[in-house]
């Protein structure tokens, strides 16, 4: 039988682009660059920088939504 390999990453996420994100308690994070993912413990965490150039890192299996945040330069 043949292994088939199943992504669950539908690349849903733009480096370099903004997005609001929510965590299942609650808490939302606005206006952040995310900047892609990185490994913890073998399990693939999303990555993200704040305006104050500080790193969030997110646990998918906590996250709950990303809302894009449209930016000056989307406006033009």
């Amino acid at each position: 039988m043949r292994r088939v390999d199943i992504s669950y990453d539908d690349g849903i996420l733009n480096k370099e682009s903004k997005y609001m994100v929510g965590v299942n308690d609650g808490m939302v994070f606005k206006k952040v660059k995310y900047v892609g993912t990185k490994l913890f413990n073998g399990k693939k965490m999303l990555v993200f920088e704040t305006k104050a150039k500080k790193q969030l890192t997110i646990n998918p299996s906590f996250h709950t939504f990303t809302l894009e945040q449209k930016t000056k330069k989307d406006k033009e």
